[in-house]
């Protein structure tokens, strides 16, 4: 893996000689056994390098060594295909992650004291008993951070491209939720850093999602427009959070006027937002959900 200037894994190779080939090859085997072996490159490798990068930068601009939010950041995901099942963000991938990290970090020599921080870090990722661990603040800023700005843009189309959707229905359908999550994102940071980079990459990505809308309408693809409203939420500083859900001024069948209606509704592992648009005219509907984005 080429590391170019970035010292921290630099400093990793030189203390701890193949750790990092030993993670990388840990995660494309997890995935390839999950997909079947049909990748020829990692997403899920591609993904932790970014958000080890992006730990990095935090860690020093918080003044801490970057080191273990580093090398917790490179084992983050090794539990996401643990016993060849796919697991969202929760306790049992955070669980299989540090079960993952412990013996390969002795076996390469980690003291047992930092050992210990990293795994704690990794147990409190997503655990709210345990958010002042700077580690886990770390990590959990760099992997929210690691989708958005330019990088999220592009991954919200390579998502679109593998699942087979066209530009207009990518924009239609789940441009909404990627924009909330990207305005609300420096809402969600731990760490001063976090936050201060997050206000830049929201700024950024709503900027091109904003000219991208203008060309579809010039291209005649489609005319689609953002609307604001706001939902309660018990985490929110306001207690309210902003939506911006994409949506044509019309309905496309008729041209009549949208009546739109909304709820939110506790869902299995999150709080979720579900919009029916209704034309009165024709009766032709729509239905929008999504997650709520989380507020730290």
């Amino acid at each position: 893996m080429a590391t170019g200037k970035n010292t921290s894994f630099d400093a990793i190779e030189t203390r701890f000689p193949g750790l990092m080939a030993e993670i990388r090859q840990n995660i494309q085997n997890a995935e390839k056994s999950y997909d079947g072996g049909e990748r020829q490159e990692s997403f899920l490798w591609e993904h932790t390098v970014h958000v080890a990068s992006i730990a990095e930068q935090l860690a020093q601009s918080e003044n801490i060594d970057p080191l273990i939010p580093v090398i917790a950041a490179l084992f983050h995901d090794a539990g996401k295909f643990a016993e060849g099942r796919y697991h969202a963000e929760g306790t049992v991938e955070e669980t299989e992650a540090a079960r993952i990290a412990e013996p390969m970090l002795r076996r390469h020599g980690m003291k047992a004291s930092d050992i210990g921080k990293t795994l704690a870090g990794l147990r409190a990722l997503y655990n709210e008993k345990a958010r002042k661990n700077r580690v886990a603040a770390i990590l959990h800023d760099a992997d929210f951070l690691s989708k958005s700005g330019a990088m999220g843009v592009a991954e919200f189309f390579i998502k679109s491209t593998l699942r087979g959707r066209t530009l207009r229905v990518s924009v239609l359908e789940y441009l909404g939720k990627e924009l909330t999550y990207t305005a609300c994102l420096p809402l969600n940071m731990r760490t001063s850093a976090g936050k201060k980079l997050a206000e830049r990459k929201s700024g950024d990505a709503l900027k091109f999602f904003r000219l991208l809308l203008a060309e579809l309408k010039d291209s005649r693809i489609a005319d689609l427009r953002i609307r604001h409203f706001s939902v309660p939420s018990a985490s929110a500083r306001n207690g309210a959070l902003e939506i911006r859900l994409v949506v044509s001024p019309a309905c496309p069948e008729c041209g009549k006027a949208w009546k739109m209606r909304w709820r939110t509704e506790e869902g299995v592992k999150c709080h979720k937002l579900r919009v029916d648009w209704l034309c009165a005219r024709c009766g032709h509907q729509l239905e929008t959900s999504f997650c709520l984005p989380e507020i730290a």
